[in-house]
């Protein structure tokens, strides 16, 4: 079950927090198109509206490399780069274990 993963804190400005959630629901269409990223999960914190979480799972290290030099990664960081207050913090995972992964 071992698969490589990547969770990301997003932290954003006060007043650009709901243009980031924009740009995350929009990124979901280049995600689909991904062969190899699944699932792909963006969350919002519900103490600090300004936190974001992007969960993914990948069928292997390519794809993950994939997704990380692909049109989503550039929409978020690129577009909504300028709407974050302080850098991403990406941590690369494994899965353990799951339900419907």
């Amino acid at each position: 079950m071992a698969r490589p993963g990547l969770v990301i804190q997003f932290k954003t400005k006060p007043d650009t927090a709901e243009q980031f959630n924009d740009i995350l629901v929009r990124a979901l269409e280049h995600v689909e198109a991904e062969a190899g990223t699944r699932p792909w999960l963006t969350l919002r914190a519900e103490q600090d509206p300004t936190v974001f979480y992007l969960v993914d799972l990948f069928d292997d290290e390519d794809a993950r490399n994939a997704h990380l030099n692909g049109a989503a990664a550039e929409l978020i960081l690129g577009t909504g780069g300028d709407l974050l207050a302080e850098a991403p913090s990406p941590v690369p995972t494994t899965l353990v274990a799951g339900k419907a992964v």
